[in-house]
């Protein structure tokens, strides 16, 4: 069964507005200025977040996909991609107390082109690089949902 969205697309489709089929994933950029490549990060189960520093929300979450990282060492990594125009300003919201999770910057445009209509945006892969799901709002990583969430990516 297809889901149809607003004006018949495929409520699943991410269309980009300058050219027609799906918008690529938007290009990650580490804190020492090396892309990371997504098929570098196959065999672990991931977690690319969208942030921003002026995003209340998006910050308190972070603490616990730290918690989340941490306790799953080794399984799962999880990316934590300011979407801030200063990188300044996500490295200092970010902090120096997050030892599990990987600073990451990515443009906002990019993200919005691939769906996000608010901050946070998480899209959670599994260990084959597949998409198992877009979480749109903040959620506590350590919780329920969060758990069933990450059961598919086994």
């Amino acid at each position: 069964m297809t889901l149809l969205g607003v004006g018949g697309v495929s409520a699943n489709a991410r269309l980009r507005p300058d050219r027609a089929g799906p918008a690529a994933f938007p290009a990650l950029v580490a804190d020492k200025g090396r892309t990371i490549k997504l098929q570098s990060l196959r065999g672990h189960a991931v977690i690319v977040n969208f942030w921003a520093s002026w995003c209340v929300p998006c910050r308190a979450e972070l603490a616990s996909l730290e918690r989340l990282a941490a306790a799953r060492t080794g399984k799962l990594i999880v990316i934590a991609a300011s979407v801030d125009e200063d990188s300044r300003m996500g490295k200092a919201a970010f902090g120096n107390t997050r030892p599990h999770l990987r600073l990451a910057f990515a443009s906002l445009a990019a993200v919005q082109n691939y769906g996000a209509l608010g901050m946070p945006y998480s899209v959670i892969l599994d260990a084959k690089g597949a998409e198992v799901q877009r979480v749109t709002r903040s959620i506590d990583w350590t919780g329920p949902e969060a758990t069933k969430i990450l059961a598919r990516t086994q």
